[in-house]
């Protein structure tokens, strides 16, 4: 089993960072950490609509690698913090080159895969009942374009002012998290 969690947070040393290893300490499987934070090398999806009618990207970048390590992951986790209601630009480039998956359903052809996947998401704001909304909706369909079961979705607000080191709380659906994915 392969765990992909997929980052995207500018600071290397920020509450994603600090959550995603809590979480990946807790995992039973292989995981793998790809930051796509400052990845200026994927280029943007063009809507050129090539994938409408083959099984691959036309554009021929970094991405390519990406879509191998999705396809290889027995779970996937999406770890993002939220910026004015949604992920940070260097995630979105990717998710709208997640067009590929979706094309599949349209050209008839997607493979039957029952992955899994979760999210962990931190916003600055104190909490509020719709501070992720936006984002957990985007995140929500691109795992279901993927194939994979949303087990669990981690949030954690007011981190201008807390940490993960006060909030129990998180810790604790952090560790169901892992439970869920680590379950077969």
């Amino acid at each position: 089993m392969k765990t992909l969690i997929l980052t995207g947070s500018p600071r290397k040393k920020g509450h994603i960072a600090e959550l995603v290893q809590y979480l990946a300490e807790r995992l039973d499987t292989e995981v793998e950490l790809l930051s796509l934070d400052h990845r200026t090398d994927i280029k943007p999806c063009r809507d050129c609509r090539y994938c409408f009618s083959h099984a691959a990207c036309c554009i021929q970048d970094p991405m390519q690698e990406i879509y191998k390590k999705l396809d290889e992951a027995d779970r996937i986790v999406f770890a993002a913090p939220v910026y004015f209601y949604n992920i940070p630009g260097s995630m979105k480039a990717v998710l709208d080159r997640l067009q590929v998956y979706w094309a599949a359903i349209i050209r008839g052809d997607r493979p039957s895969v029952h992955k899994k996947g979760g999210m962990i998401l931190v916003g600055g704001a104190p909490e509020s009942p719709r501070q992720f909304e936006g984002t957990i909706q985007t995140l929500q369909y691109m795992l279901d374009d993927l194939g994979a079961e949303c087990v669990d979705i981690v949030t954690m607000g007011n981190s201008d002012k807390e940490g993960l080191s006060e909030r129990e709380d998180v810790k604790r659906k952090l560790e169901q998290l892992a439970e869920k994915l680590n379950a077969e």
